[in-house]
């Protein structure tokens, strides 16, 4: 019996020229069945999709000088879909499609009161988007602490590495305490 090219699924069919009809109720019913498994398939993917699609947070921590700095995610708060490396320091896009990527990251100078914090997401070592910032002072009246939130939409690759790199304005010998947090949602699969 042929095949449908596109899910394989079997179909009746006449012997040549097409008067001799050699479909039989029993091919009517592997269609029918196979149509149903097919659908059923394709079901279970869409709900499966909708109620948990590939996402991460991860979290990190580190003590460095430096103008432009990559955050370290040391560790993994949420992860259904196995993307945080942990030893890398961020994670790996699990298929290809459009990431919803946002992130928070708090830096302490100690004695400067401004850095003019900024954040960019990186893609396999790479700068992808403009810098997001400057940060603003954490209690709104100044001080050594600065805070700074993004968000950015990403097309992935199965595969990509994803982390931060940050970036401030004071000397380079400056030490600053960085608390980062980064979060990813699959919103559209490109399967």
């Amino acid at each position: 019996m042929k095949e449908t090219d596109c899910l394989g699924l079997p179909y009746p069919e006449c012997a040549p020229p097409l008067v001799k009809d050699l479909s039989d109720i029993g091919q009517f019913y592997d269609l029918a069945i196979a149509t149903d498994t097919a659908v059923q398939v394709l079901a279970d993917a869409v709900v499966e999709r909708l109620r948990s699609p590939d996402a991460v947070v991860m979290t990190g921590v580190v003590v460095t000088a430096g103008n432009d700095v990559i955050q370290p995610y040391g560790a993994t708060e949420f992860d259904n879909a196995g993307m945080a490396d942990t030893a890398a320091g961020g994670f790996f896009a699990q298929e290809d499609g459009e990431y919803l990527l946002t992130g928070f990251v708090e830096a302490d100078a100690a004695s400067v009161a401004s850095i003019g914090l900024r954040v960019q997401p990186l893609v396999n070592g790479d700068v992808v988007s403009g810098r997001w910032g400057p940060g603003k002072p954490a209690n709104g009246l100044g001080g050594t602490l600065e805070q700074i939130a993004w968000m950015e939409t990403l097309f992935l690759r199965t595969g990509d590495f994803v982390n931060t790199m940050t970036h401030h304005t004071t000397s380079s010998a400056t030490v600053v305490t960085y608390v980062a947090r980064l979060s990813a949602l699959l919103v559209m699969s490109n399967d």
